[in-house]
Parts: C-alpha cells; sequence; structure tokens
C-alpha cells in the first residue's frame, strides 16, 4: 500500500501521522507490556485432575443413586446425566435449553465420558451426550435427600484434607446460614399456588473469599395447623439437626444476621454445644442494645485499635449484656479506611480474654457476606439461581443441589488453581474463565496419558 498521501488529503488533527517523524517518531510511551493471553486448552484436564486426585469418589457415589430405570434400556450411566447438568452450571449455561444446545459439539460428549467414567458404548453409534429432559426424568424420581449427601461428602473431604482450616476461629469451622429466593414458580396451569421457591443454605466459610454449600432446607413448606407458609427459623430447626447428625464432632461456630439472634436459636446451639455470631441490629433487641452501649464507658479496657496510613479500625466489646435469661458478648467495630466508613455489631457466646479474640470476631462476623456474595455470583454471574428448571418440587431441588455442587467444584478449580496460573491477566473475569472452560471442552478431546500435576492452595491459605 502507498503510504503518500494523494493531492488534497491531509492527516487528522491530533493523530501520530500529523506530528513531526510521524507514527515513527521515538520517545513515545510505550505503556505495559502485554500479559499473555491465557489458554484454556488444559482447563478441561485440570478439572479432571481436581476431581480424581480431590473427589475420586464422586463417580461412585453418583452411580450409586437410586435408579428406577430399565438396565437394558439406559445409554447413560447416572454418573453421565448428573455430570451434564454440572458442566452445564460450571460453563455458566443458565438454562436447559443452553445445556441442550451444544451438548454434541465437538469433543464435548467424549469429555463428558471420560469425567463420569463412561466406558461402555454400543458399537458404530456416534457417541453423543444426554439432554436435559433424560436429566429431568431421572432428577424427578431422585430423593433430594440422597444427592445432597454428595455435597455433605464434598464438605467432609475438603475438612478432612485441611484444605479450610485456614478460614478457622480458634479451631472451630465457620458454617454461616441464610435464606435466598431459589427460583420463581411456575403457576400457568395454578395461579394460586405460591409464587416462588425459598430455600435456605448452610455454607461452610473457606479460605481467599470462598463459601462452600454443605445443605439446604427448603422454606417454602405448608403450614396447615398454622395456615401460612414455612419460614427460615422453622427451616433452621430442620437444618440444625441434620447438620449435627451430618458432623456430630465437628466444633461449628454458626454466622447469621440479625434473624437469627433470638432465643430459639440460642437454645438450638447450646444444646448441640456450638458457638454464634449473630449481627446485632438496634431495632431487633433494643433493651440488649441500649444496655451494650451503656456498659461501654464501664469497659474501657475492652479495646483494641489498628491503626495505618488513611486507615483506622477500632473494635470494642462488653460482656454479660442480658438477652432474656442468659448473658452474652457484643462486639462492636468501626472501621474509617479512606473515604468509606463501616460499623457493625454482633452478639456471641464466644469468651473474648484478649483483644486479638475480639478482633477475630468481628473479622468472623464480617466474613458472613460471602453467602450473599455466592448468591449473587449464581443468581448474576451465569448460573441460573432464580431460574425455573423444573417446576415439580423434587426436580427443582436436585437441579438446585447440583447448581450448588457446580458452585463447590468451580471455588475449587478457580481459586484453588486457574487463577494462580493466570496472575498476569488481572482483568479475567470468572465468567471468561468459564467461557474458556466451554470452548476447551468443545475443542480439545480428553488427554490420553497422565493429567497434568495439580495443586490445590488458595492464596491466603
Amino acid at each position: 500500500m502507498d503510504s503518500q498521501l494523494e493531492k488534497g488529503q491531509g492527516t487528522a488533527e491530533g493523530t501520530l501521522g500529523g506530528v513531526a517523524g510521524g507514527a515513527a517518531r521515538r520517545g513515545w510511551p510505550r505503556g505495559r507490556r502485554a500479559a499473555p493471553a491465557p489458554d484454556g486448552g488444559d482447563f478441561p484436564a485440570k478439572l479432571a485432575a481436581l476431581v480424581r486426585q480431590r473427589l475420586p469418589y464422586l463417580n461412585g457415589l453418583f452411580n450409586a443413586l437410586t435408579d428406577r430405570r430399565a438396565p437394558d434400556d439406559c445409554l447413560y450411566t447416572p454418573a453421565t446425566i448428573l455430570w451434564m447438568v454440572v458442566l452445564g452450571f460450571l460453563c455458566r449455561k443458565g438454562s436447559r435449553n443452553a445445556m441442550d444446545a451444544d451438548r454434541n459439539t465437538g469433543a464435548a460428549p467424549a469429555n463428558l465420558m471420560a469425567l463420569s467414567g463412561q466406558r461402555r458404548w454400543p458399537q458404530g453409534r456416534p457417541l453423543t451426550a444426554p439432554c436435559t429432559q433424560t436429566a429431568t426424568r431421572f432428577l424427578d424420581i431422585l430423593l433430594p435427600d440422597r444427592l445432597e449427601q454428595v455435597l455433605v461428602a464434598v464438605a467432609y473431604s475438603l475438612l478432612r484434607a485441611k484444605i479450610l482450616d485456614g478460614a478457622r476461629l480458634g479451631g472451630r469451622v465457620l458454617v454461616a446460614v441464610d435464606g435466598t429466593k431459589q427460583e420463581n414458580f411456575r403457576r400457568w396451569s395454578a395461579p394460586w399456588r405460591r409464587k416462588y421457591r425459598y430455600v435456605l443454605h448452610a455454607k461452610i466459610i473457606g479460605p481467599d473469599g470462598t463459601a462452600f454449600t454443605v445443605m439446604a432446607e427448603p422454606c417454602d413448606h405448608y403450614d396447615s395447623e398454622r395456615g401460612k407458609l414455612d419460614c427460615e427459623l422453622a427451616a433452621f430447626k430442620r437444618l440444625s439437626a441434620r447438620l449435627k447428625a451430618a458432623f456430630p464432632r465437628l466444633d461449628i461456630c454458626l454466622l447469621g444476621d440479625a434473624l437469627f439472634a433470638c432465643e430459639a436459636v440460642f437454645g438450638i446451639c447450646e444444646g448441640y454445644g456450638w458457638k454464634f455470631i449473630f449481627t446485632l441490629k438496634e431495632g431487633s433487641h433494643p433493651a440488649a442494645y441500649d444496655e451494650a452501649l451503656d456498659l461501654l464507658p464501664l469497659s474501657r479496657g475492652n479495646a483494641a485499635r489498628v491503626t495505618a496510613p488513611d486507615f483506622l479500625q477500632d473494635t470494642r466489646w462488653v460482656d454479660g449484656v442480658a438477652f432474656g435469661a442468659r448473658n452474652l458478648s457484643v462486639v462492636f467495630q468501626g472501621e474509617i479506611d479512606g473515604t468509606a466508613l463501616y460499623f457493625c455489631a454482633w452478639v456471641t457466646n464466644l469468651l473474648i480474654p484478649k483483644p486479638e479474640r475480639a478482633r477475630g470476631i468481628a473479622a468472623a462476623g464480617r466474613c458472613r457476606s460471602r453467602i450473599e456474595e455466592s448468591y449473587n455470583v449464581q443468581k448474576n454471574g451465569g448460573f441460573g439461581l432464580e431460574h425455573a428448571f423444573r417446576e415439580t418440587d423434587r426436580g427443582a431441588a436436585n437441579y438446585h443441589l447440583l447448581m450448588q455442587l457446580a458452585h463447590n467444584l468451580w471455588q475449587l478449580l478457580c481459586k484453588g488453581c486457574l487463577r494462580r496460573a493466570c496472575a498476569g491477566c488481572r482483568k479475567l473475569t470468572d465468567v471468561c474463565l468459564a467461557s474458556l472452560l466451554a470452548e476447551a471442552l468443545h475443542a480439545r478431546p480428553p488427554p490420553d496419558g497422565a493429567l497434568p500435576a495439580f495443586q490445590l492452595r488458595f492464596s491466603d491459605a
């Protein structure tokens, strides 16, 4: 191409061409060197390495689930069916139609079979992946508590491997409880039905901003005696009993919002030997809140301060605050970080012998926001929380449990490995990583040889 300008042409103002020396002028700032482009070709192999090294029992648990299908008529194993849904959530499909759209594209069926461990296939038949209708028929007859045991097994193995020890408080595992809307209820055929499904979660707080779902309890049961729908406190009573049965010897410290700061929850925690840190609001317990403020001037020694340039954090606490018939401790923390202000109070039954323990209680109380962050990721990050995957209660509950399993796997894969491998790409989001995983599942066949070395390590562990 001729670089000379024709007659009557001129250079635009403000461009390098109008400067003496043109674009070749020396001395212009070159800027920051570009980071290497992320290569997602090995993401499926890393996912398989994570499952085989850390969770080798998953396929066995999947295939051990109750299967009422005729064995001679089954083309896919239960593990293959369930992994197809889990991969759909991992790739942020967000709906059943999106999962079905490209399930048979490229090497996706081969990667699915390699991940599920299915080796039998009719000779001469093209390799395919099951559709979500096949998965729905299987999930409609599966009891949700059987599938929930998979989540419990994953949490148990992570605790046994001491992967989550970096987030403990005084040796106790932090478990956050909170409720959220599971999905909208389809009311086309019956407009008088409830509008949505609500669910209560118990999530283990881990390092590096992680929160792993352990159990999910539906909150929308209809109580015929009271004539009203279920509430979070009634669901917590059922959830706490199942949590204690699943982890009878685990030292647990519960985290919750101001709704759980009540006598019913206090009694359950005392009976199970659990500690708790609940948000305290002035409107929820006005008498206890005022008493804690009155006791602050009398507890001048109960204070801890952290200072840094443009940062100030004050933590105060008082003991022996009356909450009905029991005396508990209240921790206050105020923080100034540049122009950002923060203040919150918590009620706890933990002893506070040192200022470091008070700061640890406040830090643990602030970790309760991670369960809200996990809901935000699942709602707005492509997982499809609040999307109606199935009309029946049993099928919808099973789809929701598979979504929680996929979110747990994504946190292990992304924050335990992929973020470290892509550290140079500062602006690479989780959605971009999920799209790279989806592309690699379709483009790259499963590896024939040994899987790549996989090390699960969190940044702040």
